[in-house]
């Protein structure tokens, strides 16, 4: 079976998985690189993670211990889609460029899962979504709030994404957030539309829920009004674990932490799309990159899952 035109063959793709598995015809998940960036601030590279995760992703073990399974074949395989070119465009005319190219993949029996570079490649992600699912609820994994209405005076900034999330109307749920300005604790505080799970309450183990996820994970989980697109940028993690980052901070989220929330969501309101953003690949050190593939293998696991169980 010839895999179609648009789509990457076993030595390429996410997994390395052979045919049949990463024919799309079969497979249950799409990974869709987009890998886009124009308004990094701080560290630059953004738009070569997507290549980077794929890359890694080879060396990823395909039996989760914990589930026991291999989950690419409860999703009867997993295709990866030819990278977007998105040549010049940026901002408005970058994010309609997304949006166009996964709007066709957005399906009810399909997992899709893109990959960008800066966080702003999502917001084309998540309106695709949106005009699939209504009353979706997007869950957003961050160190920062990306609230603000423009940043550097454009209001397509990775700084800005949830600002433009919130004026489509989609209720947003932040997770791990540690660093925010003034202006966008306004906008929290004057919206009901917002839930924000600063990482200072839910980690610290002298906060309210004395740093454990038991505790924490049903709140977030309440807090979802539908079904759940998760928007992962990959500084919600803490930078010891994943330290190729345009904007790193400290004090993120812990590698079980992800899981036993994801594994909630999964479980109660369902996760029905996601992406992954803002790796910056360090020249020489794979180990970042191999840990968010790993991870994205993980959520697909816990996602099929629930999916199987229902």
């Amino acid at each position: 079976m010839t895999l179609p035109a648009g789509w990457l063959d076993t030595d390429k793709n996410f997994l390395g998985l052979d045919e049949p598995w990463c024919h799309p015809e079969s497979a249950g998940i799409y990974v869709l690189p987009a890998p886009y960036e124009h308004t990094s601030s701080y560290i630059l590279g953004s738009d070569h993670g997507p290549a980077a995760i794929i890359e890694a992703s080879q060396q990823v073990e395909l039996y989760d211990e914990m589930l026991g399974v291999e989950p690419y074949r409860e999703w009867g395989g997993v295709a990866t889609a030819v990278p977007l070119a998105l040549k010049n465009r940026v901002d408005r005319e970058a994010v309609d460029g997304i949006q166009a190219y996964v709007q066709p993949h957005v399906t009810r029996d399909r997992l899709i899962v893109t990959l960008t570079g800066e966080h702003t490649g999502a917001l084309g992600a998540i309106r695709a979504h949106a005009n699939v699912y209504p009353g979706l609820c997007v869950l957003q994994i961050d160190a920062h709030g990306d609230l603000r209405q423009a940043y550097q005076g454009n209001p397509y900034s990775h700084a800005s994404v949830m600002a433009r999330v919130v004026e489509d109307g989609l209720p947003l749920v932040q997770v791990g957030i540690r660093s925010i300005s003034a202006e966008e604790v306004e906008l929290i505080a004057r919206t009901k539309a917002v839930s924000t799970f600063f990482a200072a309450n839910i980690l610290d183990p002298s906060g309210p829920y004395g740093g454990h996820a038991s505790r924490w994970v049903p709140e977030v989980v309440n807090a979802c009004t539908g079904p759940v697109y998760l928007t992962f940028d990959c500084d919600g993690l803490d930078a010891s674990l994943i330290p190729a980052l345009g904007t790193p901070e400290p004090g993120g989220l812990g590698w079980y932490d992800v899981l036993t929330l994801v594994t909630a969501l999964a479980n109660g309101p369902g996760i029905v799309g996601m992406d992954m953003s803002e790796i910056a690949p360090i020249p020489g050190f794979v180990a970042p990159q191999f840990a968010v593939a790993r991870l994205m293998y993980r959520i697909m696991g816990r996602i099929g899952a629930a999916r199987n169980a229902g």
